[in-house]
């Protein structure tokens, strides 16, 4: 009969040998949803691209027109007060640019927004990361080391160029 001390041990060894099995699991399942998060950030990109590209035809132009008074409804307002090469902002965008320009330094998907008011749910925050990208695609944001998002250099006329900054790719 095994003592008391020799069952905990084998116990024990057990439960740590579960738990690094658990521990290779998670690693595994957090490294497929950075991929798949990626894979997102990426597919979004490009239908923005293709979007944009879609929209430059003759009634495409329209349709982005009236398609951004219908998603964000607040009146328009280009950089430089309206007169430059950047697309113009409506509602949670322009609210976005705003929070950017005004932040002391680059700002995580997940701060931004919080810092808006809205809840930071998964889906909040994957909606705001997408819209982020677009915005960095146009031009008005740059996409910083570690995922975080600043003001493009020279948007409102004295946004820093960020430490760590970059461009971001078409």
């Amino acid at each position: 009969m095994t003592s008391l001390l020799e069952r905990l041990a084998q116990a024990e060894a057990a439960a740590t040998e579960k738990a690094a099995t658990l521990r290779e699991q998670l690693a595994a399942a957090e490294e497929q949803l950075r991929r798949l998060s990626i894979t997102r950030e990426t597919l979004l990109t490009l239908s923005a691209q293709n979007e944009q590209v879609a929209g430059a035809g003759e009634s495409g132009a329209e349709e982005s027109v009236e398609a951004g008074k219908r998603h964000e409804p607040d009146s328009p307002v280009g950089p430089s007060g309206g007169t430059a090469a950047l697309p113009e902002l409506r509602g949670v965008r322009r609210q976005t640019v705003a929070l950017l320009a005004t932040a002391q330094q680059p700002m995580r998907v997940r701060d931004v927004v919080v810092a808006l008011g809205q809840p930071d749910d998964r889906g909040k925050v994957e909606s705001m990361r997408s819209r982020l990208l677009r915005l960095a695609a146009d031009g008005w944001l740059t996409r910083c080391e570690g995922g975080t998002y600043a003001i493009a250099s020279g948007v409102n006329g004295n946004a820093p160029a960020w430490k760590g900054s970059e461009p971001t790719a078409p």
